[in-house]
């Protein structure tokens, strides 16, 4: 969560003032320091205007100010107008718009140290601030408290920078002067201190430093959270757990500290997070929906589907027409297999007015398809809208239309609706797929190569076009298509292990495909496809120990029958034949009819 937005929940004045200037406020500055140098360099005192006021009280507010900026220029020192001040003034304002503000930063905190000027600090500061150079800012800024002590400002800035350089001990004074000077702002500068923990160096001083300064404040929780953000970069998980139960009493309402903390776990342990925030939850039960919603989406990210659901369902307890939940409810029930109570919710976020309507027809769509409820899965689909969605749902009709009979109405369903290349050329593998699945692998072929006319060079035209050669028994057709799409993406190891593992199944140019495996691996050696295509090429090499080392490592990543296949047939020829018919078992467990497990198991004798 946002930082800034539950800052200005905590409270509707501004908390900081921090230095960031454009070079659009840098230039405008120029004119106006000029001024004040001249007026103070001249000792000018403007004459007062004779323009009536408009009433008493404003005749004593105007009067008050001119005293009071009267009185800010007498401390100002008299400083004579030099050529040579004239021009560094000049020419760091000209560097800072060429976009070099540390020269400027540098020059100005020169000139300050030479005119004792405390606006030439504060500009040296600024310049500083805005090219990142914070141990020039320090010494402007030191320099400025210095020149003019009663600067609330300075002593602000002084006080962040010496935060962001780590340096948590040497800003106690300037902490202790701030909480002294104005005690209504004690709540941001603890926010500072929360914010900048972070970078300090002596972490264990820190959590003592600021636990001093907490305990004069042992109502705010400002203070509170402040501790907490320095005793974790300790790693203190006593005193952030004892602050955290003071919080729970304190600032029951406020989320910052609890979203602060649930973040912070999640970046290095989930269930640590989820864990945390369950707890922070169950003992505030007005905390916002934003707050406890984050619970189920963490529940989520963890794979958690289950519990998910469960927190999903209890929000919407209470809010049981809230689109966004409905939705959340709707899917997890449709990953749970809970169709009905799938269908249910995803309708009532389209009754809702769920904003991405067309998704959820999309959806309840596939769901009426896994229900084998097809004239309903077509209506869904047809009333899907043009946008996102609209290419995917037509391919869905596409495919019930060649499922039942009628590949030509489905293929000219998707002619014509791309309407740039990437979207034609999916369109044209989509159609090709759909060919593949009722058995028409010519008209798949012939489909690719027609995209292929008008994209010759598209690698993933080429790349599908390469596996509907092999289906078609043209490998040389397969090779060719294959090095066509490696000429495009030369080190992409899908195309690199697609070609290889050709020829190591079709070719006896064994070392050739070797080396190509070889490369995808290195990018990829965890890749169950890609040790499997490296165990057969071991296999074919007559390296059988290499290749059952290989493939079992596979078949652990991915127990698929071809893989099944490839090992069985190494164990077997290795000797092992009650392992192999093991192996083997389970690939058939997986895909009774699955071509290459059977054809190896019948040449073999596994049977």
């Amino acid at each position: 969560m946002d930082m800034v937005f539950y800052l200005l929940a905590r409270t509707a004045e501004p908390h900081w003032i921090t230095m960031t200037l454009s070079r659009t406020t840098l230039s405008r500055t120029l004119p106006l320091l000029l001024v004040c140098l001249l007026a103070a360099c001249a000792q000018f005192s403007p004459a007062t205007s004779g323009k009536p006021t408009a009433s008493t009280e404003e005749a004593a507010r105007e009067a008050a100010d001119a005293k009071a900026k009267a009185e800010a220029e007498a401390k100002l020192p008299k400083v004579e107008l030099t050529d040579q001040l004239l021009y560094g003034v000049v020419a760091s304002e000209i560097a800072a718009q060429r976009g070099v503000p540390a020269s400027s930063a540098l020059t100005y905190l020169e000139l300050a140290r030479q005119t004792r000027d405390p606006r030439m600090a504060q500009r040296a500061a600024e310049f500083a601030m805005v090219s990142g150079q914070l141990k020039i800012a320090t010494d402007a800024l030191k320099l400025w408290v210095e020149l003019d002590p009663s600067s609330a400002l300075a002593r602000e800035q002084l006080f962040i920078v010496l935060l962001r350089t780590g340096k948590l001990a040497e800003s106690r004074p300037l902490i202790d002067d701030l909480l002294q000077r104005e005690p209504q702002r004690a709540g941001a500068i603890f926010i500072q201190l929360a914010r900048l923990t972070l970078r300090q160096g002596d972490k264990q001083g820190g959590v003592e430093l600021v636990k001093e300064l907490a305990a004069r404040y042992p109502k705010l929780p400002e203070a509170h959270f402040a501790l907490i953000a320095v005793a974790s970069e300790a790693n203190d998980q006593a005193t952030i757990d004892a602050e955290f139960d003071k919080l729970a009493v304190l600032a029951p309402k406020w989320d910052l500290p609890v979203a602060w903390e649930t973040d912070r776990l999640r970046r290095s342990d989930q269930n640590a997070a989820i864990a945390f925030l369950k707890r922070e939850l169950d003992r505030r039960p007005d905390a916002s929906f934003e707050l406890k919603l984050a619970y189920p989406r963490l529940l989520v990210s963890a794979r958690r589907f289950d519990e998910a659901l469960v927190a999903f369902q209890a929000l919407l307890k209470n809010d049981p027409k809230n689109p966004d939940l409905l939705f959340a409810v709707g899917l997890l029930s449709y990953q749970l297999n809970d169709f009905p109570n799938a269908e249910r919710s995803l309708k009532g976020a389209l009754d809702e007015h769920y904003p991405d309507a067309d998704f959820l027809r999309y959806t309840l769509g596939q769901l009426a398809e896994e229900r084998d409820r097809v004239a309903e899965a077509r209506e869904w689909f047809q009333k899907v809208g043009h946008g996102p969605q609209y290419l995917a749902a037509q391919a869905r009709l596409a495919e019930l239309d060649a499922k039942e009979g009628r590949l030509d109405q489905g293929l000219n369903r998707l002619a014509g609706i791309g309407h740039t290349e990437q979207e034609r050329n999916q369109l044209a593998i989509i159609g090709a797929q759909i060919a593949i699945e009722v058995k028409q692998p010519q008209r798949a072929y012939q489909l690719l190569s027609n995209a292929l006319v008008a994209s010759p060079k598209a690698p993933e035209l080429l790349y599908q076009r390469s596996m509907v050669s092999e289906q078609l028994g043209n490998f040389s057709a397969t090779e060719r298509d294959l090095r066509a799409y490696l000429h495009e993406k030369p080190n992409d190891p899908q195309g690199l292990n697609a070609l290889g593992y050709t020829l190591a199944i079709h070719t006896t140019r064994y070392k050739e495909a070797h080396s190509y495996i070889a490369r995808a691996l290195k990018q990829e050696p965890d890749n169950p496809t890609i040790l499997d295509s490296m165990g057969w090429v071991q296999y074919k090499l007559g390296h059988l120990e290499s290749a059952q080392s290989y493939l079992q490592r596979a078949f652990a990543l991915l127990p698929d029958p071809e893989v099944a296949a490839h090992l069985g047939e190494v164990l077997f020829k290795r000797g092992h034949v009650a392992e192999a018919r093991e192996v083997w078992a389970k690939g058939k467990a997986i895909d009774p009819q699955h071509q290459v497990l059977n054809e190896t198991m019948h040449r073999l004798g596994g049977e």
